[in-house]
């Protein structure tokens, strides 16, 4: 379908910077909680938008083993979500921040596609904003298929235990898929915490991955891969689990991608939700998210029984977001 191709969903994620935060940046991506990710975009070798994904080492203290993007927490100072996102890519797989380096050494070049993506929140209530790129061949079209095969990934053991990619749309909403995806199971949890409701998806990608691309199969996985579960009969496959947070940022742009989501229909109809900006900006009015955690935030990335957001956020402000109905 005309829609699915990678032009528009590039030129729907583009014209996504239209959309203007009701908040001022400080408020949302407070000092001493920023974090920035990398949403790397590319095309597949059969003309299909992908991302690039990592696996966190097992000995990291946050999220270790978990699938993520290159990214992490701001340095001291004014760093953009921009210069995070690539200065952390860098360190994690060996990604050149440098253009003319990657442009000589490599035959790539790096497009930011969309710098206005709301901020998200993570389990250890951190503001994550992400930043959306799409690396292609120099000086060639966005849409031909990238060739990377002078780039080896350099991983970053203490940091990074592998590198893969999934296609974009394997995370659209199952209607809006143009084929069968890559994954090999997939099921959702719907959780509280905080006394919100929290919706939770897990996508399985298999480890040998047949569609992989040829340059990221090269690159040596360091981590033990979970098992797939046993569902409807599958056999059990050695699989990366794709979920949470990670997995929200993916299908959110592939909703944008589809124009499933717009600016406008965020205005319009406001059961439509994108990130946890309300969320933020409401801990941070409250006083929480400080550069240093207090007792109740602790108890609630703990999930201490009793412990709930209207600890801290007004009454009204928690009527709102319930009203809404949102589901983050």
């Amino acid at each position: 379908m005309t829609m699915f191709k990678p032009n528009v969903l590039l030129e729907n994620i583009r014209n996504f910077n239209s959309f203007r935060s009701p908040y001022q940046l400080r408020d949302i991506w407070p000092v001493g909680r920023r974090s920035a990710v990398l949403v790397l975009l590319f095309i597949g070798t059969q003309g299909e938008l992908r991302v690039l994904l990592t696996k966190r080492s097992r000995s990291l203290r946050s999220f270790s083993g978990h699938v993520s993007f290159p990214g992490g927490k701001a340095d001291e100072g004014e760093e953009s979500p921009e210069l995070v996102a690539r200065r952390e890519a860098c360190e994690e797989i060996g990604l050149p921040q440098d253009a003319k380096q990657l442009r000589e050494e490599f035959g790539m070049e790096i497009d930011n596609l969309l710098t206005e993506m709301p901020c998200y929140m993570s389990r250890t209530l951190l503001s994550v904003k992400p930043v959306v790129c799409l690396l292609k061949n120099h000086g060639k079209a966005d849409t031909e298929p990238l060739i990377a095969s002078r780039f080896v990934a350099k991983l970053n053991p203490g940091e990074t235990s592998s590198l893969f990619s999934v296609p974009l749309m394997d995370l659209a909403p199952t209607h809006l898929r143009p084929g069968s995806p890559e994954h090999i199971n997939e099921h959702e949890q719907s959780l509280e915490w905080g006394g919100l409701p929290w919706l939770v998806k897990h996508f399985y990608y298999p480890v040998d991955n047949p569609h992989e691309v040829s340059w990221l199969q090269n690159v040596e996985d360091l981590s033990s891969a979970e098992e797939e579960p046993d569902r409807n009969g599958k056999k059990r496959v050695p699989c990366r689990d794709l979920w949470g947070l990670t997995a929200k940022i993916v299908g959110d742009l592939a909703s944008i991608a589809t124009k499933l989501i717009t600016p406008s229909t965020l205005v319009s109809t406001p059961q439509i939700t994108l990130g946890h900006e309300d969320l933020i900006y409401g801990l941070h009015s409250a006083g929480e998210l400080q550069p240093q955690r207090s007792k109740w935030e602790s108890d609630l990335i703990s999930a201490k029984p009793n412990i709930h957001y209207i600890d801290k956020i007004p009454q009204e402000y928690m009527d709102d977001l319930n009203s809404r109905g949102v589901t983050f």
